[in-house]
């Protein structure tokens, strides 16, 4: 008996053994990206979950960070030789090429190949693409445009605008019944910017736009001023919430369903915050058309998972890139945030005001990505400032102007 118990006792340090080096075999990735919602994280928890059930080799963790601070934390690591993450959430634009060009992110053509993502991400491949290489996995999209409330422009016997005109005699009608025509935040300045950058696409096109947010283009340039007076003009007439200053794009929003505001120039992330007894009641308009010879173009801003050069797990943050690809996982992610899945074989939105949000995009000219993802970091984050104090103090433009074109001249030295 006691050579049986020695001989069991002996097993069992071996099982415990051999379970403890499966353990210990399994390799450690860190993903850190953004969390627009609560929603968002119990689902994004929930795929994490899923993905550690479903891979015995790897050891999925993850951070979710508030806008505030992501940003900051997310550039600190990449300069940060032995940092630990190995996935971010990125974003297409100047920034995103620009960190590709610094060696800063590692390529990924050969997942793209292997996985034939062309199938699956061949209208947004361009994104992700730089000198014929793909450096990202395009994960969301998502429209912008002006969110209204139906029941307010039904009882002032208001239509949803085409023309600049119309959308002028809606903010005359608003206005006079002592309600404000836009709804406006600029606590958090980036709705201030898509002011700025849906009036310079309406007035000057996507070339123009895109050069100019790149710092190619001087501010000075006649067309800025052209834009920051059409601006001024829809501010001064008093057609934007007072006490802006003051409230962050969310604490904005019940001033639109409790119809305090009638319309809100936003992306469709806001969906998430809406409450669901609201949102009957919400209808949505794209940004109408002022020049007629000036195609349709869009901001619709492309968010990316990418893997940084200094990831010591390269190989299986491919194979997490990969399950995050899978149109289901990339549905359940989307629809939890109020976004869209750029995979061409997910299901079509089953959210009423997120699938009429978004039927525009497919007449679009182009797409811009947002003011500040357009942008340098010395003109994206300061001008977006610059343009939220505009809506407090529009009145000397010139202020402005040779304020941008300081920002600029720190990009040239």
């Amino acid at each position: 008996m006691g050579f049986v118990y020695k001989g069991f006792i002996v097993l069992y340090f071996i099982a415990i053994t051999i379970q403890s080096s499966v353990v210990a075999a399994k390799e450690p990735v860190t993903i850190h990206a953004l969390m627009p919602s609560g929603n968002y994280r119990a689902t994004f928890s929930g795929l994490v979950r899923r993905f550690n059930e479903e891979n015995d080799d790897i050891a999925l963790s993850y951070k979710l960070s508030l806008n505030e601070n992501y940003h900051s934390e997310r550039d600190a690591c990449l300069n940060d030789k032995n940092c630990q993450t190995d996935i971010f959430l990125g974003f297409a634009g100047y920034g995103f090429e620009e960190r590709v060009l610094q060696g800063q992110i590692e390529p990924i053509d050969d997942l793209w190949k292997q996985e034939k993502f062309d199938d699956y991400y061949s209208s947004i491949k361009k994104s992700v693409t730089i000198q014929n290489r793909q450096y990202g996995l395009p994960l969301s999209y998502y429209p912008w445009g002006f969110f209204y409330k139906k029941s307010l422009f039904k009882k002032f016997n208001l239509s949803p605008p085409d023309t600049w005109q119309e959308f002028l005699r809606i903010c005359k009608v608003l206005k006079e019944a002592n309600i404000a025509p836009m709804v406006m935040a600029t606590k958090t300045p980036f709705p201030a910017a898509s002011w700025f950058s849906y009036l310079n696409l309406r007035l000057h096109g996507l070339e123009f736009h895109t050069q100019l947010t790149a710092g190619n283009i001087p501010f000075t340039d006649r067309r800025v001023r052209a834009t920051l007076e059409q601006l001024r003009e829809l501010i001064e007439k008093g057609y934007f919430l007072k006490g802006h200053e003051d409230l962050s794009f969310i604490k904005a929003l019940p001033y639109l369903y409790r119809s305090k505001g009638g319309m809100y120039l936003i992306g469709s992330f806001i969906l998430s915050k809406i409450p669901k007894e609201q949102k009957a009641d919400i209808g949505f308009f794209r940004f109408p058309q002022i020049d007629t010879s000036i195609p349709l173009y869009e901001e619709a801003p492309l968010d990316i998972l990418f893997i940084p050069s200094q990831s010591k797990h390269i190989s299986a943050a491919k194979k997490v890139l990969s399950f995050f690809a899978q149109p289901d996982i990339s549905d359940q992610l989307n629809r939890a945030s109020g976004f869209l899945s750029p995979n061409s074989m997910s299901k079509d939105v089953d959210d009423e005001l997120l699938l009429a949000a978004s039927k525009h995009l497919e007449s679009s000219a182009g797409f811009s990505y947002f003011f500040n993802r357009n942008s340098p970091p010395e003109t994206g984050r300061a001008g977006t400032k610059l343009l939220g104090k505009f809506f407090s103090k529009p009145e000397d433009i010139n202020y402005y102007i040779q304020e941008f074109e300081k920002l600029r001249a720190m990009i040239k030295k």
